[in-house]
């Protein structure tokens, strides 16, 4: 095999990743300048103020928030590492074969016997569990 016939072999190889990185890039830029110019252009004061958390830090009401905010946070990262799981399951699917998928299955089971718990014991009810304690009724 020749330097040449080598470098041919890696260029064709290495060009999906770089059209995907250049695709990548321009719609980022092209989001970022739509955001620029059709984005709201306020002046207030509070405009430059420091934000923790989405919340004014300074001069602002002490805003208290039940653990039920933190549930969602835990819920989205447990079935976001789960959908990673599912992701790389499904790249090996040729050489997993139906061992792996068996094993996908029960995966999946388990996830939808939590989801399904999560929504009986009302973890998943918004409404409820937000409003300040004085509106509860």
């Amino acid at each position: 095999m020749t330097a040449d016939n080598s470098i041919a072999t890696n260029i064709d190889q290495i060009w999906p990743i770089a059209s995907y990185f250049i695709i990548l890039v321009v719609l980022l830029l092209a989001m970022l300048a739509l955001a620029m110019f059709l984005g709201p252009k306020t002046r207030g004061r509070r405009t430059h103020t420091p934000y923790e958390s989405g919340i004014v830090a300074v001069d602002a009401p002490k805003t208290r928030f039940t653990n039920h905010f933190f549930l969602y946070a835990i819920f989205f990262v447990i079935f976001d590492l789960e959908t990673i799981f599912l992701f790389a399951w499904v790249i090996a699917f040729d050489e997993s074969g139906i061992a792996g998928f068996i094993e996908a299955s029960i995966f999946i089971t388990i996830l939808l016997a939590a989801l399904i718990y999560l929504w009986r014991v009302g973890a998943l009810e918004l409404i409820r569990k937000h409003r300040p304690a004085r509106m509860r009724q």
